[in-house]
């Protein structure tokens, strides 16, 4: 079953997400991106699989359930990419930092 596929049953819908193209990391972002429209619990996450419920609120339509559903994998993917571009940038955000940092004098000495 793919994520868009999902049920949603008594106003839950479980998602197993393969954790080798998603990490972690990104799926607590996009909990938090979505939490005014259902909560997100993580029920398990290993090497293998990240299994999570939404709950959704009880007045909360299917129709607007499978919307959510399909806005939380927009997010993911999202978020997944923000934490692969921060991944392959650090070394060069790190060399800037230190090279705007190397200039500047952080103690202030008496003259």
């Amino acid at each position: 079953m793919s994520v868009l596929d999902a049920q949603i049953a008594d106003g839950v819908s479980r998602l197993r997400l393969d954790a080798r193209v998603y990490r972690l990391s990104a799926v607590k972002k996009t909990a938090y991106r979505v939490a005014e429209r259902c909560t997100v619990a993580i029920v398990s996450s290993d090497d293998a699989h990240h299994d999570l419920e939404l709950r959704f609120k009880s007045t909360t339509t299917d129709e607007t359930a499978r919307e959510t559903l399909r806005i939380f994998v927009q997010e993911l993917l999202d978020q997944e990419l923000r934490e692969q571009i921060a991944e392959e940038t650090a070394p060069i955000r790190t060399l800037v930092m230190a090279h705007a940092f190397s200039k500047i004098d952080l103690i202030k000495r008496e003259e």
